[in-house]
């Protein structure tokens, strides 16, 4: 998450450099830079300029050696010590060692920004944020316009939980720096987490607008475009989603919700559908694609899948609770043609659906999982086939 941080010495280029400090053969100056011709270089600016170009080159020893050197020469020259900070911090992980150098190079420049936003990254890899968050502070004190410094202070304090720090410290690097990425989406996370959903969907507006937005961030868009209500927004935030990564699962399934909310069930099907085309087997898929199905009326499509779900997935109790649904409003809609149609064959026929509901609900009671959900349904249908006796009762004395 931290975005890495920028030494003076590092990612150099040049020829290779002699070992003789008193030759100046390198092309690179003591900030790891490239020098002119005119310029001259004291022997320990040139042994860290050689540490920096074997480093270049992956000859960590040797950039090790050549930095000792600049500082046997120079015990007061700064960028060596934040140089060998920077391979025991990245390199060799020697932590101790890598704290020890970067607190030589602050306590040699405590007047420069750079010697505490050095010290202060370390700290932070290293866990210890408080010690952190009081360097990024001094260094912010010395340089306000360094957006970096105030972005990693915000990563510092987000790591002690402090998020309203957080937020002052994003929101100032997002005025230095506007068109960075970084802050707006730190900040789009922190409101999300507070459920400030307008606040986080204006950063998250600001990264997409940037192109920068990731696919996990267009897809928290999508989910609170619909927690306010924007089931437009969302539904094109989600199919932006799904053009780069079809088989997203919850993508789909919240693209299929919002479609659901619009009475679009057709449209909840076919995203169902093309995730258990992709993936069969996934009960997860079928489970979603019946319950689609019987939202949109295709009740035999709804049964057939729950019966596929229990293929793949025996005993699953969501597939009985959809199959038994799928039964209800089948009979419902043959008790509806029963009465209109005065047919006691399509009456007994609701009736039977009714009966293998709670059949199959009574099966669903052996998953713990639905087994409260059942016994609630069990007995719903069972005061609903009551009801329909009745009425069959009635309607045999009305013809007497």
């Amino acid at each position: 998450m931290v975005a890495a941080f920028a030494l003076m010495l590092s990612g150099c280029t040049g020829t290779m450099p002699v070992e003789d400090e008193n030759q100046v053969t390198s092309i690179l100056g003591a900030d790891g830079q490239p020098i002119t011709q005119t310029e001259q270089l004291s022997p320990a600016e040139q042994a860290a300029s050689n540490a920096a170009e074997f480093l270049r080159v992956r000859e960590i020893g040797k950039a090790i050696e050549n930095y000792e050197r600049a500082i046997d020469l120079d015990p007061t020259y700064g960028p060596a010590y934040q140089g060998l900070g920077r391979i025991y911090l990245v390199e060799t992980q020697e932590f101790d060692k890598s704290l020890t150098m970067y607190e030589k190079a602050r306590d040699l420049a405590p007047g420069t920004s750079e010697s505490h936003s050095a010290l202060a990254y370390a700290y932070f890899v290293t866990g210890r944020y408080q010690d952190s968050v009081e360097e990024y502070i001094k260094s912010v004190e010395l340089d306000p316009d360094d957006g970096n410094a105030y972005l990693n202070l915000g990563y510092a304090y987000e790591k002690m939980e402090l998020d309203l720090a957080a937020i002052g410290a994003y929101r100032r690097a997002q005025e230095l720096a506007p068109d960075d990425p970084r802050p707006p989406r730190q900040l789009a996370q922190i409101y999300y987490r507070a459920r400030m959903y307008d606040s986080a969907i204006a950063s998250y507006e600001r990264v997409r607008d940037m192109g920068q937005s990731t696919d996990r961030a267009l897809a928290t868009l999508g989910f609170l475009y619909m927690k306010v209500g924007n089931l437009e927004a969302a539904e094109t935030a989600f199919l932006a989603v799904l053009q780069t990564n079809p088989t997203d699962f919850a993508t789909r399934a919240n693209l299929a919700s919002v479609y659901r909310t619009q009475g679009n069930y057709a449209q909840a099907v076919a995203q169902f559908e093309a995730l258990v085309g992709q993936q069969p087997n996934e009960p997860r898929f079928l489970a979603a694609l019946a319950d689609a199905y019987n939202e949109a009326g295709r009740f035999d499509s709804a049964i057939a899948t729950s019966q596929r779900l229990l293929s793949v997935s025996p005993g699953n109790g969501s597939a009985y609770v959809t199959w038994a649904k799928a039964l209800e409003s089948r009979g419902a809609s043959l008790q509806a043609r029963a009465k209109a149609a005065a047919s006691g064959d399509l009456y007994d026929q609701a009736i039977a659906s009714y009966q293998a509901a709670i059949e199959k609900l009574q099966m669903a009671t052996r998953d713990s999982t639905w087994r409260s959900h059942a016994q609630r349904e069990i007995a719903r249908q069972e005061k609903l086939i009551e009801i329909a006796q009745q009425e069959k009762l009635r309607q045999i004395w009305d013809q007497g």
